[in-house]
C-alpha cells in the first residue's frame, strides 16, 4: 500500500544534471479513470429519476463548482466541497436527495476506479531511473484506497487534505519538490489540467506535460502547451530530455 508522505529525500544531484530525473503525477485523469471532475454516478442517476438530462450543463456546473470551492480562502476540506456541489446541483435542477449518502457514494466510486491500461508497465519501468510522487486534489485515505486496489504504491504522496491547499497552489508542489530531493528544473509533472497541472508546477519552476487522453476535455490550454495522449508518451518524453 502506497505510503503518504514519507520524509524528504535528500539527494545530492550530480553538477549539470540535464533532463527530468523525477516525476510527479496526478492521479485521476493521468493513472486512474474517473474521478471528482467526472459527474459521480449517484448524480447522474437523481438526474434521471427527476426526468433532467445528464447533458453538457449539468456536467460543466459540476465541474465548475468544484473549481470555484478549491480556491476559496481559507481552505474548503474535500467532503464539504462536495456537500456544496451537490447542493448547487440539487438546487440549479430541482432534485432532491440524501447530500451525506450522495457524497459517500462518490467517495467510494472514486475509492474503485480502474487504472488506464499503460500505467502499471510504463511505471515499472520508469522506477528503476526516476523517483516518483503523486500531487492530487484528493482526501489522502480516499486516494490510497484507489491506488492500493489497483496495485500501485507510491513511496511519496501529497494530498490536498495533507497540504490544506489545493492545486495549482504553490505550495503543494513545493512539498513535491522536498520529498523528491531534486531541483525543480529537473522535475516534471504530468497532469489533466492546464491550470491545475501546467500553471501549478510551472510557478515553482518544475517542468509540466498536459495529459489529455483520446476524449476527454478539460481546460483550454495556450496552443504552446506540451501535450501527450498517454504514459507512453510521458515515458519516452522523460527519456528524450536526457540526451
Amino acid at each position: 500500500m502506497a505510503a503518504a508522505g514519507g520524509g524528504t529525500r535528500f539527494v545530492v544531484a550530480p553538477k549539470n544534471l540535464r533532463g527530468y530525473h523525477g516525476l510527479s503525477l496526478d492521479a485521476y485523469g493521468a493513472l486512474l479513470q474517473g474521478g471528482p471532475d467526472t459527474m459521480p454516478q449517484v448524480l447522474v442517476r437523481l438526474l434521471a429519476d427527476h426526468g433532467k438530462p445528464d447533458d453538457r450543463v449539468a456536467h460543466d456546473l459540476w465541474r465548475k463548482t468544484l473549481h470555484t470551492q478549491y480556491a476559496a480562502e481559507p481552505f474548503v476540506a474535500f467532503r464539504e466541497v462536495h456537500r456544496r456541489a451537490f447542493s448547487e446541483s440539487f438546487t440549479r435542477f430541482g432534485i432532491r436527495g440524501d447530500v451525506d449518502v450522495c457524497i459517500d457514494e462518490a467517495f467510494d466510486e472514486y475509492r474503485h476506479v480502474q487504472a488506464y491500461p499503460e500505467v502499471h508497465a510504463v511505471l515499472r519501468e520508469l522506477e528503476t531511473n526516476v523517483p516518483m510522487a503523486i500531487v492530487s486534489n484528493m482526501d489522502t485515505m480516499v486516494l490510497l484506497d484507489a491506488l492500493h486496489n489497483n496495485g500501485l504504491s507510491f513511496t511519496f504522496i501529497v494530498t490536498s487534505e495533507e497540504e490544506q491547499r489545493y492545486k495549482p497552489s504553490r505550495s503543494i508542489f513545493q512539498r513535491a519538490i522536498r520529498y523528491l530531493g531534486l531541483p525543480p528544473e529537473n522535475l516534471l509533472h504530468v497532469g489533466d489540467s492546464y491550470i491545475e497541472d501546467v500553471v501549478g508546477p510551472t510557478s515553482v519552476g518544475m517542468g509540466s506535460l498536459l495529459l489529455r487522453r483520446s476524449g476527454a476535455s478539460g481546460d483550454p490550454a495556450p496552443k504552446s502547451t506540451p501535450i501527450v495522449s498517454d504514459l507512453r508518451q510521458v515515458r519516452r518524453f522523460v527519456r528524450r530530455s536526457w540526451g
